[in-house]
């Protein structure tokens, strides 16, 4: 690798000044044309490469980036885009950036009002937002809007907010395809379930509704909206939403297709395999460790899934781009590609 001449060596060529050189470079105060000719010649003769990078960071000591996600165990679906996120901060290992994660129960819209107020009290460089609940979302980016603090999403995106870049998937095309795959896996004269996971606060998560409207446009286009049986498992008990799904299917022998609207489907497939209820299929949502587990094992069908650590990754490199490099924004909204994934091909899923 060519050896990067220095800033002084170039100032000797040129018969000028360290001082000059460094304006010229980085494109500040007054040259004149004499020198700026002199020394451009040297940098081209050279083959001078500005580092932008090394630039940037002589200009700012610390970045205070504000993550604020919902809380997930290991191997769960916003524990991979914390993944992205870290593996992020240590490709970009020399830039001091500090992360301040704040988690939220994505299951409780009060946990996520009083983790957004806690935000709301720091003072970050930039945001990164995994969002759940509309209203909340809204309230926080407002405060952020009005205090000129730059926010990203990732996994959503909230209508009448103002981020400078996003990363998500099309969570309508999610429900449309999980619909799809759905009608295709479960006999046409057999019932589909579809399940909802109760919330604190009454409210639906935002992806879940946009899937929701996704899934009922196939069946209404379809003509086999009659075929869907909606119904709403509890989500802090994993006992109780057994017994309730053990109740339903009591209720509803003839379902033999179910789905979730996000990535807990593996609560599902366990309690099928744990009662043998093998002509039922199950899809979900996401490569977590349980789905996997469930997809090895058969009692999960199909997942669709959509690049959490991705998303995570970008996020972090976007915020640079804009902190440290003022670097203009090409395009706001970033759409992951959907995975379809079956035991087929799940080998081909490596873990980040």
């Amino acid at each position: 690798m060519a050896k990067q001449v220095k800033i002084k060596e170039i100032a000797q060529m040129a018969g000028v000044s360290a001082g000059t050189v460094d304006r010229i470079l980085h494109n500040r105060g007054k040259v004149s044309d004499k020198s700026r000719e002199a020394v451009e010649k040297v940098l081209a003769d050279v083959g001078y490469k500005y580092n932008i990078h090394l630039s940037a960071m002589s200009f700012r000591k610390e970045i205070n980036i504000y993550i604020c996600i919902p809380v997930a165990s290991a191997g769960e679906y916003w524990d991979s885009v914390k993944n992205g996120i870290m593996h992020a901060l240590e490709e970009y290992y020399d830039i001091d950036i500090k992360p301040h994660y704040y988690f939220y129960d994505q299951y409780d819209a009060y946990s996520c009002q009083n983790t957004y107020k806690k935000l709301a009290s720091g003072k970050p460089d930039a945001v990164i937002i995994g969002s759940t609940f509309t209203e909340e979302t809204k309230q926080l980016c407002e405060h952020l809007d009005n205090n000129s603090i730059p926010y990203i999403f990732v996994d959503s995106i909230v209508e009448d907010t103002n981020p400078y870049e996003t990363y998500t998937t099309d969570q309508y095309i999610c429900g449309y395809l999980l619909a799809k795959l759905l009608d295709a896996a479960t006999p046409a004269d057999k019932s589909i379930a579809i399940f909802r996971f109760q919330r604190i606060g009454n409210q639906g998560a935002i992806n879940s509704q946009e899937r929701k409207r996704g899934f009922d446009a196939y069946m209404n286009e379809t003509g086999k909206s009659d075929r869907v049986i909606e119904a709403t498992l509890p989500a802090s008990d994993i006992q109780q939403t057994e017994s309730t799904l053990l109740e339903f299917l009591k209720n509803n022998p003839d379902v033999k297709g179910m789905a979730v609207l996000n990535s807990r489907g593996s609560i599902l497939a366990n309690t099928i395999y744990a009662h043998k209820l093998h002509d039922i299929k199950v899809i979900s949502f996401d490569l977590t460790n349980n789905n996997r587990r469930c997809l090895e094992n058969g009692t999960i069908t199909t997942l669709l899934c959509q690049k959490p650590e991705l998303q995570g990754f970008n996020a972090i490199k976007s915020t640079i781009n804009r902190i440290l490099y003022n670097m203009p924004v090409k395009q706001v909204h970033h759409l992951m590609p959907i995975d379809i994934i079956f035991k087929e091909n799940l080998p081909l899923y490596k873990e980040v």
